[in-house]
């Protein structure tokens, strides 16, 4: 696109361009294979001669040319250029190190034309306090634990997110309550000249009084001492990534990982850690690809995802475990703001005779049904697939008072949807009573979503299943650690 901003001759030779291909598609159209507008935008290179980025001030320049369709001093058609503009603002907006970024051009002088770079960076250190239930979800910790406080996690945060001007992340925990954890992490994507390799570290340690030590109606079943701790965790590990272009991305990941149970929760499942034991040490390698082609990650209408990730947990019999996961979605963006998207997921564990801990499939982390949010569904192979259609209905800017460039007004955007899920679970150690394990399931519903900076998406679902159950239902999405 072209800057705002009077750019009288960029306006005219863009014109002109499209005049000509018009012109010459009837003065040939007898003689000649027809030449299109698309022909010589095809055809005509224009030079790039200089690149400013406005805005930035932590961000290094290096890590905003790295997302640009574009480079300083080379030549591209009118067409790359075209295409270049929107492609280089949906690939700095996935970076989540700006609030609002546009990518234009300028000063078009016959074969030479400068890219504009506009970005509003976020604030990248954050302290605030978390205050989070434990359970699964806002209906769960509500509805069957009836806002009970000791259900609740509570203590401080600090995220760091573009420490030193490349993209690169620092994250802490202290949290007390239901769950008490430290934890911290570090992520540079970006270390060496090549912008392309990167490696992370992260370690935490954490203890509960109270464990999911089984499930039985599908839902979770709970023991809990209140004089000691009766779960503990630790872990230790690293991440390699290597990332060529602004797409695709690979990560291996290697760590140790530590968990000791009391000898009650073993005599109430012989299988929470499997035959009985009580701790369990084991190694855990993981390989991930990610194929992200989308206008915008947290909350995409255009575009396609891919992910695919390998994991082998253990060395011998004690822990045992294969899983291949694969995730793809794909989004279509139709008119009058209308788009129609369709995300799949699947998951296959090896040997299908595993504990309880390697178990845990649907109604965990982002892995539902929407309409079975209350119920969870164990076992070692299976998958969903949600549609869903939605419309962009509203949008508005709330006005702050801050005398800030990028949080003067603050934006929202709503979308009206409807949605229809399917999935299956297989469980070759199924528990009476567990009646959606080896079961055809589907579900559906209507809701709206409400999207904001920094990431922000909240899911307001009225959603039923097929048991003729219905319910509204709230989920929240935000900065990723």
């Amino acid at each position: 696109m072209l800057c705002p901003i009077n750019n009288p001759p960029a306006m005219r030779k863009l014109f002109l361009i499209f005049f000509v291909g018009f012109f010459q598609l009837h003065l040939k159209a007898q003689e000649f294979e027809p030449v299109g507008s698309q022909d010589v935008l095809k055809l005509a290179q224009v030079t790039i001669r200089n690149i400013a980025i406005n805005g930035i001030k932590q961000t290094k320049p290096y890590i905003v040319n790295r997302e640009l369709a574009f480079r300083q001093g080379s030549s591209y058609s009118m067409q790359h250029i075209l295409t270049g503009l929107e492609t280089s603002r949906q690939n700095l907006m996935n970076t989540t190190l700006f609030v609002e970024v546009n990518v234009c051009f300028s000063n078009w002088n016959n074969d030479s034309l400068d890219i504009i770079v506009d970005v509003k960076e976020r604030w990248y250190y954050l302290i605030f306090p978390y205050l989070k239930p434990a359970d699964r979800n806002w209906n769960v910790w509500i509805n069957d634990y009836g806002l009970d406080p000791e259900r609740v996690n509570y203590g401080l945060k600090f995220h760091g997110k573009n420490i030193t001007g490349r993209n690169d992340k620092l994250n802490a925990w202290i949290i007390n309550g239901y769950t008490q954890r430290l934890a911290m992490n570090y992520y540079n994507p970006f270390s060496d000249n090549s912008l392309r390799r990167g490696w992370g570290l992260d370690v935490s340690y954490s203890r509960n009084r109270e464990i999911n030590f089984g499930t039985s109606g599908n839902r979770q079943q709970f023991f809990k001492d209140d004089l000691n701790f009766i779960r503990k965790q630790v872990y230790l590990g690293g991440v390699f990534s290597y990332r060529k272009g602004s797409i695709e991305r690979h990560y291996v990941r290697l760590g140790m990982q530590a968990e000791t149970v009391a000898d009650t929760v073993a005599a109430m499942n012989l299988n929470y850690l499997g035959s009985g034991k009580t701790k369990v040490v084991y190694p855990e390698l993981k390989y991930t690809y990610q194929y992200f082609n989308l206008n915008y990650i947290p909350y995409p209408t255009r575009g396609t995802s891919f992910e695919l990730e390998l994991m082998r947990r253990g060395l011998s019999n004690a822990v045992n475990l294969t899983q291949l996961q694969v995730k793809a979605a794909r989004y279509f963006e139709m008119s009058r703001k209308f788009y129609f998207s369709t995300a799949a997921e699947m998951h296959i564990r090896l040997p299908f005779d595993q504990p309880f801990f390697n178990q845990l499939m649907l109604g965990y982390n982002d892995s539902y049904l929407r309409g079975l949010e209350y119920y969870v569904v164990d076992g070692v192979a299976g998958g969903f697939i949600r549609n869903t259609l939605g419309k962009e209905i509203f949008k508005y800017r709330v006005k702050t008072g801050l005398k800030s460039r990028t949080y003067a007004s603050i934006p929202f955007r709503f979308y009206l949807k409807g949605y229809g899920d399917v999935g299956y679970v297989y469980n070759k150690r199924s528990q009476v009573g567990n009646t959606l394990n080896n079961t055809f399931l589907y579900t559906g519903g209507i809701g709206l979503d409400v999207i904001s900076i920094y990431d922000v998406v909240l899911r307001f679902e009225y959603s039923f299943n097929q048991f003729r159950e219905r319910g509204v239902f709230v989920h929240k999405s935000d900065l990723k650690n």
